[in-house]
């Protein structure tokens, strides 16, 4: 993915979760007060100007289900992070970070673990400006490592920044793997493993379907005239019933695995029992456990 390209969809995902605050009917609320710091001028004044039920129902007509995944995914990795800090994870890894705000918004709770976010080096000076912008300052605990991963290794860059191979750790790579072949999937995979015992990965992917072309699945048509727009199509996929084998010949055991029934359930329902919307149905959210 071009640099360009990176930035405009972190602050496209965080207009998403700013746009999520105004969900006041949901049961669970996406709430990411730091999302916001994230945007450009023209995107708070697209906020601030139009109405939130209007803007959803605009982005759920030209992005069927992109709304919607936003604020369920972003509830599922969050959800994934506050159970791994109460099962005494010592190091938190973000792979792709883009405009990820969980080292702010979990700030007390990640007191005394080490968070690493690894991203291209423009999309995080970027990242650095915005928040200086706001007068927002990085947590202590907070490690950002530049890298661009066609070149580079995270698996070298790592330690050099202080991480622990021994040491427990979780590891969030949201949105990451659609893009990369199979091999690196597997380097990321097999490099969890290899950590300290009880360490846990958390990561989205397309179904195998999709990739070969299949958009008939809720929002894919949209989502597949946008990849060919960027010229970034999908490259890696798995079919759901074999995605926990496959983490198993990688070393790790499959401890959630959730797809769009799933989602819908646990974050799109309203207090008053009904459905805000639909998710995308090319993709699953799966984690496993070295």
């Amino acid at each position: 993915m071009s640099q360009l390209t990176a930035i405009q969809s972190a602050e496209t995902l965080a207009a998403l979760r700013a746009l999520a605050v105004g969900e006041r009917e949901l049961a669970t609320p996406c709430i990411d007060r730091f999302a916001r710091q994230f945007l450009s001028l023209k995107s708070r004044l697209l906020l601030a100007l139009t109405p939130q039920r209007i803007l959803s129902k605009l982005i759920e007509r030209a992005a069927p289900g992109s709304y919607c995944f936003a604020i369920a995914r972003t509830r599922h990795f969050d959800d994934a992070l506050l159970a791994a800090l109460r099962d005494g994870v010592e190091q938190v890894v973000i792979l792709g970070a883009g405009y990820d705000s969980r080292a702010f918004r979990f700030k007390d709770e990640l007191r005394g673990v080490r968070v690493f976010e690894l991203d291209h080096p423009g999309t995080q000076a970027r990242k650095i400006e915005l928040l200086a912008t706001s007068n927002t300052a990085l947590p202590s605990n907070v490690t950002l490592i530049g890298i661009d991963f066609a070149k580079q290794s995270f698996r070298q860059l790592l330690p050099q920044h202080g991480f622990r191979r021994d040491g427990k750790t979780l590891f969030l790579w949201e949105g990451v793997s659609y893009y990369l072949p199979v091999q690196a999937v597997n380097d990321v995979l097999g490099f969890v493993a290899g950590c300290g015992k009880g360490s846990s990965i958390v990561f989205d992917y397309a179904l195998q379907s999709f990739v070969d072309g299949d958009t008939s699945t809720y929002g894919g048509d949209a989502v597949a005239r946008w990849l060919q727009k960027i010229g970034e199509p999908f490259l890696f996929g798995l079919v759901p019933g074999n995605a926990s084998r496959f983490l198993a010949q990688r070393g790790l055991r499959t401890t959630s695995h959730v797809g769009p029934a799933d989602l819908e359930r646990l974050y799109l329902t309203t207090q008053n029992n009904s459905p805000l919307g639909r998710t995308l149905g090319h993709v699953r959210i799966i984690a496993g456990q070295a």
